[in-house]
């Protein structure tokens, strides 16, 4: 089994922090942030994984190096222009050749990602993306829409009889999905352009509600969130 961990962004808001550190080598409990990712894909089966690279992204493969202490084998993709997660994907789309797990390198997480392959076989789905329950302090809108079925009917726009939840940067995917990615915007979105093609042609999106720990490390407020996670 395969992952794809997306590496590649500045992490403006945490600056002046991430000037000289990429947001994924940020440490928490001294360990760096993309290590817990690397350690649940392991653990759910992974034994390939590729990480989209830009900015510092030579400190990141510096320190991960082949992936041999995580038992793993580690690829890079660096993108000498950002190219967006739809950009990243089809740069890659040579390695991700059987279902794989793409999962955002700015998050910390307790879910059991062996979850995520029966859901999509059960489903007969495209893809898996895994949500959250909006509540006070989440970062991000609740803008994806699940219907009752548990499948996702709608992003961005409110549909009758559906459910808003926040998208975790969780994803399980089928490489068939990459050809609703378009090649000619700069930065190509999975969910600007990827998911929206696939509800289009009425491919099936299935979501998956995690009820456990998931924070989004994307501002000073969300690190010390999650420092104090640990040190509790």
């Amino acid at each position: 089994m395969k992952a794809m961990i997306l590496a590649a962004g500045f992490g403006t808001r945490l600056r002046p922090l991430t000037e000289t550190i990429p947001k994924p080598l940020i440490e928490i409990n001294g360990k760096p942030l993309i290590e817990y990712t690397l350690g649940a894909v392991k653990k759910a089966g992974v034994r390939e994984v590729i990480i989209n690279l830009h900015h510092l992204g030579n400190k990141i493969q510096d320190r991960l190096g082949d992936g041999s202490r995580y038992g793993l084998a580690l690829r890079y993709s660096p993108e000498p222009v950002i190219r967006g997660t739809g950009g990243a994907l089809l740069q890659a789309r040579a390695f991700l050749d059987e279902p794989f797990f793409l999962i955002n390198g700015d998050i910390l997480f307790d879910l059991d990602l062996t979850l995520l392959p029966p859901l999509l076989a059960e489903k007969q789905a495209g893809a898996v993306m895994v949500l959250a329950a909006p509540g006070p302090g989440q970062p991000a809108p609740a803008n994806i829409y699940l219907d009752g079925h548990g499948n996702v009917r709608s992003l961005f726009t409110a549909v009758r009889g559906t459910v808003p939840y926040i998208f975790t940067g969780i994803q399980f995917l089928t490489p068939d999905v990459l050809r609703y990615i378009p090649d000619q915007p700069d930065q190509p979105s999975t969910t600007v352009h990827m998911y929206p093609g696939m509800l289009n042609d009425k491919q099936r999106i299935a979501g998956y509600v995690h009820a456990g720990m998931w924070i989004d490390i994307g501002s000073p407020q969300r690190l010390e969130q999650a420092q104090r996670l640990f040190r509790a």
